[in-house]
């Protein structure tokens, strides 16, 4: 415990070379991820746009369908937003949770409604 109250103290400023690293690659990390989230929020408000311009025998079901991924995909970048803000461990932890939502929706997405995600 005594180690963990150390490295919580000491400032921010002055990080190892390993540790500037991994904070570069934990900022790219979660600009990506942040990227994916927007991407499918932009993905599936287009699809839904689209089904309101149409008229085919299922469209409440994949109206009711897109609107429910809208309200997952904002839930998820709340999500993310207040992973931000968490100090670590539980930032890892959240922002993990979070990257295994992006994955689930895109796999959602793209079985429903025939997209490829890349």
């Amino acid at each position: 415990m005594g180690s963990s109250r150390t490295i919580a103290e000491n400032p921010p400023t002055e990080p190892t070379v390993l540790g500037k690293s991994l904070r570069i690659d934990g900022s790219a990390q979660e600009n990506e991820l942040e990227n994916r989230i927007k991407n499918l929020d932009q993905l599936v408000h287009s699809i839904h746009v689209a089904l309101h311009q149409v008229s085919f025998s299922g469209k409440l079901h994949a109206l009711d369908l897109t609107t429910e991924l809208l309200v997952k995909i904002k839930a998820t970048h709340n999500m993310f937003r207040v992973a931000q803000i968490l100090s670590e461990p539980a930032r890892q932890s959240l922002l993990s949770r979070v990257g295994n939502s992006v994955n689930d929706l895109e796999m959602v997405i793209a079985a429903q409604f025939d997209v490829e995600m890349t």
